[in-house]
């Protein structure tokens, strides 16, 4: 009689290791602020579609780190919120990105997910104070061949909400439609940095909670400076890449260092 195998120990934890990722990217971030309170166990289970112990293991391990405490009879809090990361920024010439975005404009399509004018989320707020205290959020799912590959959040400042209605938004970038209505982007500063999948990009992408997903960060200003837009896009990584020229300059008498060409 051939013995039945049950399922094997590595899958468990690996999905208790991504969902670990995930919360601690959340938790070092500030997508879950120091005090905040974090989802019951019973509600992280139904949205990441786990089994309660495998939560239960990926919380006791952020425990043990400090990362969140566990008050009996009062639910699960975030403790700190973890060191500033080091991240590497680029400057982004919006000039010779246009032919390459109405080139993704004609190949892929969007899939809107939320339209809103919201209060303005302290992680994005911390990021680009110029947004003020509400602004409009978009956020849009981009397809290619049937494909989804990218997750775009657009914060704009509400001044402009006006200016993009939702039935403008279709599948066209937020560039070009800044572009019709007079507002020129003209440069971009950029963070690119990798991120832990959560639950709405596993969806969304097909990817595993806990995948690690691409993550570029722009503020994009007109000619005088002025603020457009602050958007995330997270990106599977095997479906896309980043590419820059870099040149490499003296710093000071004896010190050299890559910098991006322009």
């Amino acid at each position: 009689m051939a013995r039945r195998r049950g399922r094997p120990k590595a899958n468990g934890l690996a999905l208790h290791h991504r969902l670990y990722m995930m919360l601690h990217q959340q938790l070092t971030d500030g997508t879950i602020a120091p005090g905040a309170a974090l989802p019951s166990e019973p509600d992280l289970a139904r949205s990441t579609n786990l089994s309660r112990t495998t939560v239960r293991r990926a919380l006791a391990r952020l425990a043990e780190e400090g990362m969140i405490e566990r008050r009996h009879g009062s639910g699960t809090y975030a403790t700190v919120q973890g060191a500033a990361r080091a991240t590497a920024s680029a400057t982004v010439d919006y000039r010779g990105l246009l032919k390459d975005l109405r080139t993704m404009a004609q190949s892929t399509k969007a899939r809107l997910l939320q339209y809103a004018v919201i209060s303005t989320p302290p992680r994005i707020l911390a990021a680009s104070p110029e947004l003020g205290a509400r602004v409009l959020f978009m956020q849009r799912t981009r397809i290619y061949r049937g494909k989804p590959f990218v997750v775009i959040s657009h914060y704009v400042p509400e001044r402009l909400a006006k200016r993009l209605p939702k039935s403008r938004l279709r599948s066209i970038p937020t560039v070009l439609l800044f572009e019709k209505i007079g507002l020129i982007p003209s440069i971009g500063d950029q963070e690119i940095t990798a991120i832990a999948a959560d639950h709405i990009f596993s969806r969304e992408l097909s990817v595993n909670i806990g995948a690690p997903l691409l993550a570029i960060r722009r503020s994009v200003r007109d000619r005088h400076g002025t603020l457009l837009e602050y958007h995330e896009a997270f990106y599977d990584p095997e479906l896309y890449t980043v590419q820059m020229q870099v040149h490499r300059e003296r710093v000071g008498k004896r010190g050299m260092r890559w910098r991006p060409t322009r």
